[in-house]
Formats: structure tokens, C-alpha cells, sequence
């Protein structure tokens, strides 16, 4: 069992894991995909790196990616890709856009672009006015190069007396362009495998720890209560030893637990009741048997008589016909008494057999650990039998159910002047201060349910109040010790 229960707690948790799993590399991958759109929300903030990753090179030309056409959009931006010369590669229909850029000068930026001295010119609506009178001599690839972002440009522009000069950019630094990944870039990737693996192998580690030590949880418990119902199948009416019963169990399987209570308690009732009618049973066959055999005897004699052919057959088959009347009439009055004395064995007393007794109790409940010390010089006891049983029995309940291994049972009964003294001991952990002040209680019960169950201390004392007896808790090194009057 406990194996099915792992497996089956591992074959959960790997569903969940794998599920895990795939819905984290969703999301890495959507992460991944649009970490260019979450990084650059703004054409202002647009880089290098943007544009390499926003436009890709084809058969036929560049294509833009949809995130920067509506960047484009919104800012009402034009965009081109020109060489070092200001011929326009994107969009095919402009052939060189170096006036464009001139007259666009104070609303254009210009971006580094691929490997091969390509640039990504982004002009802005005008909002300035200029007039330059020698666009004609104007070096179109200094001008491309002053109007980079990020220092990337060697050179500044001016314009001074309707001329536009150029001077060095103190702060230039280069664009650095690398078609694979640097060594501490490819150090870092290998890094985070290796831990994204290590990651995952602890995670199947921890599920199949997780799973072994839950399913112990759950299903060591269940193995005592298999073995309880076990001992009921087979007629042994008490709980098995074991070491997982305790009030962790019970609350985790309260339902189950209050089942099997209450089939273990019926089924102790149903056994000292059926005890019960098998006495009366016995009495009543014992009855009818003693009464029915006179009458059959002259039942016997008549008709042999009347084989013979020289009596008067009259007289003795009215005989026989009143014998048979008597004992329909004898029947039917033992069945009345049977009932009566059945429906009344609550309430009545009789002389009855203490040791024979005690000795079909324990045959009945099949458990092992009792010591019974017989002491007794007068066997028969003049009281309710079936209240003696259920006392017994619940005593002997008691005992094992608070004691997570089943202890050794002493019973010592012995007569006195006015009664029957049962003295009753267990080595369990015993019981403490609290419930030896309240035992007396009708109402008091030692169990943790007490809806529809731990009534043992009630039928206990319903016993002893009905023989008018007493109840003493005598001190004891381990467990308890309870001595029992019955008059």
C-alpha cells in the first residue's frame, strides 16, 4: 500500500512539475520575445541593439518588426536606411536622401546599423527653419556620422554665417559589433544551464522526497486501520498494537475512525447479546425438554396399548388427544416465558456461572494479554449477567483503545461476605488526575469522540449502581488499578 501511495503521490507531483514547467517556459519564451517591446517602450529610448533586433534583412529588401512601424506611427517618424553616402536602401523609392537630411538636421537622429557601414536615419516632424548656403560641399558622411546617439559620433556639427562646419566629438567612443557571443557572455550562459539543470534535478529530487514522506503520512495510519478491521473480521473485537494510532491519526481520518469505533462497539454489543440469548436459549431447550418428557412418555404407553386389540380404544386415544393439548398449551407458555425473560434480562437478575462468564467474554473478544487470577469459592453470583459482561468489556475497551500498544490485562475476582470483588489492571500509561476526579460521572467518557462513542464509563457505572455496588481507582507504579464491589 505504502508503495502504491508513493507512486501515485510521485505520478501527481510530476504532473504538476511538468505543468510547471511548461507554463514557466511560456512564459519565459513570451518574456523573450517581447523583451525588446517591454525594454523599449518609446522611439526616444531606440538604440542600436533595438534596431538590430526590430529589423531584419531579406531577399527583397529590410522589413521592420510591427512593434516599430507602430512606433513610427504613433511618433509620425519617417524612417530610412542609407549608406555612407545617404543612399536610401529602405524604402526602395528614395535613391539619396543626403538634402533631406540637411534641411532635417535639427530633427533627425542617426543610428549605427549592421556591419557594413549602414545607418537607420529616424527624421522627426521639422521644427526648425535654416539656411545653409554651401549644402553643395558638405560632407554627407561626417554629416551621417555627427547626428549618431550615444557619442557614437566622431564628429559635431555646427552652423556659423549660414556655413556648416564639423569639429571632433571629445566624448566619441566606437560601436562595437559582435557577430558571436563575448567569453564572459558565453561563461554567463553556461552558468545559468547549468543551474537551470541543477535547478530541475533538485526539484525531482525534493518531489520524490515530498511524495515518499507524504504517502508515509497518509498510509501508515491506514495499515492500522486494515489491521483493525481485520481483527473485527475475524471475531478479535479490540484494536490492534500499533505505534501510528494517535491523535494525529485520528483527526486526519476522524470519519473512518468513528466508523470502525462504532462497528467495533456494535459488534462487542451485538456478541455479549447474542451470548445472552444463547443462555436463555439454552435454558428454554433445557425447560422444554424436562416438560415435554413426561407427557410423551404416557404419549408412548397409550399408544402401545392401543395396538392391542382387547382395551377400549375410546378411553386412550382421549387421552392421548389431552397429553397432546397439555403440551401445546406447555409450549406456548415456555415461548411467553422466553420472550418475557429476553425483553427483560436488562433488568433481572439470576445466578450465573462468574468464571464461565468471563472466560466466553475473552474467547469472544480473542485477545491475548489477559492474566485472570479465580479466587472465587462460591462460582455462582446472583446478579444481571448481561450487565456484568458490558462492563467487563468495556473496562477491557478502555485499556486498549488509550494505549498505542495493547497491555497486559490482570483480573483477579474473588467472593466476599456481601458480593463479588473484581479487581482489574493494566500496565498502559494510565490515566491522569482529571479523569480519576470525573469517572464517577454518568455522563463522563475518556475519548476524544464523544458523539455516539466512548460511553465505556457510563455502562461501567450503570453497572455497579444497578448491584447497588462500588468503584475505587487504587493507586498503582503503571497504569491503572480499579477495584469493583458488585452485591
Amino acid at each position: 500500500m505504502n508503495k502504491r501511495f508513493t507512486w501515485k503521490f510521485t505520478k501527481y507531483i510530476f504532473i504538476f512539475l511538468t505543468i510547471t514547467l511548461i507554463l514557466a517556459s511560456a512564459g519565459i519564451g513570451l518574456f523573450l520575445t517581447n523583451i525588446v517591446k517591454l525594454a523599449y517602450n518609446d522611439l526616444n529610448t531606440a538604440d542600436d541593439f533595438y534596431m538590430e533586433m526590430s529589423i531584419s534583412k531579406e531577399d527583397n529588401g529590410y522589413n521592420l518588426s510591427n512593434d516599430l512601424k507602430q512606433k513610427l506611427k504613433e511618433n509620425n517618424v519617417q524612417l530610412y536606411i542609407i549608406d555612407n553616402q545617404g543612399n536610401a536602401l529602405y524604402p526602395k523609392k528614395h535613391k539619396n536622401i543626403k538634402n533631406k537630411l540637411i534641411d532635417n538636421i535639427y530633427n533627425t537622429t542617426t543610428i549605427p546599423f549592421k556591419n557594413d557601414h549602414l545607418s537607420v536615419a529616424l527624421i522627426y516632424p521639422q521644427k526648425y527653419k535654416h539656411n545653409l548656403n554651401n549644402k553643395e560641399n558638405i560632407d554627407i558622411t561626417k554629416l551621417i556620422n555627427s547626428l549618431y546617439i550615444n557619442n557614437y559620433n566622431a564628429y559635431q556639427h555646427i552652423e556659423k554665417n549660414n556655413q556648416m562646419m564639423f569639429i571632433e566629438n571629445p566624448a566619441h567612443q566606437k560601436v562595437v559589433y559582435t557577430t558571436e557571443f563575448t567569453e564572459i557572455e558565453n561563461n554567463t550562459f553556461k552558468f545559468l544551464a547549468i543551474s537551470y539543470l541543477l535547478l530541475l534535478l533538485l526539484n525531482i529530487i525534493l518531489v520524490i522526497m515530498f511524495a515518499f514522506i507524504i504517502s508515509r503520512r497518509i498510509s501508515k495510519p491506514l495499515f492500522f486501520y486494515n489491521d483493525w478491521i481485520e481483527n473485527l473480521s475475524k471475531g478479535k473485537l479490540f484494536k490492534p498494537s500499533s505505534k501510528h494510532y494517535n491523535k494525529r491519526t485520528k483527526k486526519l481520518f476522524k470519519e473512518l475512525n468513528a466508523s470502525v469505533e462504532k462497528l467495533n462497539l456494535q459488534l462487542t454489543e451485538d456478541k455479549i447479546y447474542q451470548n445472552q440469548i444463547n443462555y436463555y436459549r439454552e435454558k428454554w431447550l433445557s425447560q422444554i425438554s424436562h416438560d415435554l418428557k413426561s407427557p410423551l412418555t404416557s404419549i408412548y404407553g397409550y399408544a402401545r396399548l392401543l395396538s392391542s386389540e382387547t382395551i377400549d380404544t375410546k378411553k386412550y386415544a382421549i387421552l392421548i388427544s389431552d397429553k397432546a393439548s397439555y403440551m401445546t398449551e406447555l409450549i406456548d407458555s415456555l415461548n411467553k416465558n422466553f420472550k418475557q425473560e429476553t425483553d427483560q434480562m436488562n433488568v433481572h437478575k439470576e445466578a450465573f456461572n462468574v468464571s464461565e462468564t468471563l472466560d466466553q467474554l475473552i474467547k469472544s473478544i480473542q485477545y491475548n494479554k489477559f492474566e485472570i487470577n479465580n479466587h472465587l469459592s462460591s462460582k455462582e453470583f446472583y446478579g444481571n449477567k448481561l450487565y456484568f459482561e458490558r462492563m467487563m468489556m468495556n473496562l477491557i475497551d478502555n485499556s486498549i483503545d488509550h494505549n498505542k500498544q495493547n497491555p497486559k490485562i490482570q483480573i483477579t475476582i474473588q467472593n466476599q461476605e456481601d458480593g463479588l470483588i473484581v479487581d482489574y489492571k493494566d500496565d498502559g500509561k494510565g490515566i491522569n488526575k482529571t479523569a480519576e476526579k470525573n469517572m464517577l460521572h454518568s455522563n463522563f467518557t475518556t475519548k476524544d469522540n464523544k458523539e455516539g462513542h466512548g460511553i465505556g464509563c457510563t455502562i461501567i457505572m450503570d453497572c455497579i449502581s444497578f448491584h447497588n455496588g462500588t468503584f475505587k481507582i487504587l493507586p498503582t507504579k503503571k497504569g491503572v488499578h480499579f477495584r469493583i464491589l458488585l452485591k
